[in-house]
């Protein structure tokens, strides 16, 4: 999808916030306003952490396919092999994969939940869809079926969706330079809701967790200014996660435990329970599930530039156990964009500047 680039401070916000988010030029070239950055000394003490777990492909078809997402063992990504971008997944008890979504017009940006239903596990996946116009709507699938819903559909510009259990959130506006409204659906009522406002484009986090003794849904999302904040849905008050001099973007959150980008190469943690903010480690593009924090290290915040940081591995931490991060590396690629479940994560690896047909999704599963 398309980010835009107003001016210098929009392009830092716009990019900064594209973390699982990527454009296709010509079918062959991705290009992307990302963040650079060498690797810096505390990645080269987490590398001296535990002995990495064998890594898999996932899918390593022609065409290309990145920015990847994982419910279980369900992972969906978008897709490139028919000429346009498309969305796909792959059971890893499974050995093929299968389209979620190839219909007309470009599918990106796709998120996919396990949901419990009637004692069965039920996959649905939710992505920005532009088969009716350019501004793109916000499609679903209940992907075992095959059936498809839709979550939002106007002449509004739309971002970054996630779902978890009945509930979808995203980004749109009226305009790609904002501002910008984060949106909440619940896919049980049918029933819509305004979250917040912000001049910040960035991906948002939700999550299920316990407050009170009582199930809640919360959703995380970069404020305006740049901090990071957070709503139970669907009308709890809005509270503030992190607010700080430092531009902070790209949240995510899994149960009681927030993760964003902070300017300055950094991965902050908070635990809403405890209120105890932590830096996690040195990279990018953090994601959360439970104890596991995932990131790369091919980014940071501070400029507006080209290209990644070659050789960028991921890498993962209990943050409840242990200090020392375990690191997943290919030789003469660059990973990126990990995203977890359970003891499962997966990412995109290829070349630098990251041209689409050269990029595929590859996997490991921690001891």
């Amino acid at each position: 999808m398309t980010a835009p680039q107003s001016t210098t401070s929009r392009a830092r916000q716009t990019r900064a916030a594209s973390a699982r988010t990527w454009r296709m030029a010509l079918l062959s070239l991705l290009a992307a306003a990302v963040w650079a950055a060498a690797v810096p000394v505390a990645q080269a003490r987490q590398d001296a952490g535990r002995a990495a777990p064998k890594v898999f492909p996932v899918c390593i078809e022609m065409g290309g396919q990145a920015g990847p997402d994982i419910a279980g063992r369900m992972v969906v990504w978008t897709d490139n092999r028919n000429g346009q971008l498309d969305i796909y997944g792959r059971d890893l008890a499974k050995t093929t994969d299968f389209p979620v979504c190839a219909s007309d017009g470009a599918q990106d940006n796709p998120s996919v939940a396990a949901v419990q239903t009637g004692g069965r596990t039920v996959h649905k996946a939710v992505w920005v869809d532009k088969r009716n116009h350019e501004n793109g709507d916000i499609f679903g699938s209940f992907i075992a079926g095959g059936e498809e819903f839709i979550v939002a559909r106007s002449t509004a510009y739309k971002w970054f969706p996630e779902i978890c259990d009945q509930w979808v959130v995203w980004l749109e506006a009226k305009s790609t330079g904002g501002p910008y409204t984060v949106k909440a659906r619940d896919l049980n009522s049918g029933r819509a809701y305004r979250v917040a406002s912000t001049s910040v484009l960035s991906s948002v986090g939700l999550s299920r967790r316990t407050v009170d003794g009582k199930i809640v849904h919360t959703a995380v999302y970069a404020s305006t200014g740049g901090d990071i904040s957070g709503r139970d849905l669907p009308d709890g008050e809005p509270f503030s996660v992190s607010q700080t001099s430092a531009f902070e973007w790209s949240p995510d959150i899994s149960g009681d435990r927030v993760v964003w980008w902070q300017e300055g190469e950094r991965v902050m943690l908070r635990n809403l329970k405890t209120g105890v903010r932590t830096q996690v480690a040195t990279g990018a593009r953090p994601r959360i599930d439970g104890e596991l924090v995932a990131w790369d290290g091919g980014g940071h915040g501070g400029e507006f530039v080209l290209d990644y940081q070659a050789g960028a591995a991921v890498y993962v931490r209990n943050v409840a156990r242990s200090k020392k991060a375990v690191r997943l590396a290919q030789k003469d690629q660059t990973c990126l964009f990990p995203a977890l479940s359970g003891n499962t994560v997966v990412w995109e690896a290829g070349p630098a500047r990251r041209v689409l047909g050269h990029i595929h999704i590859y996997g490991a599963k921690l001891p």
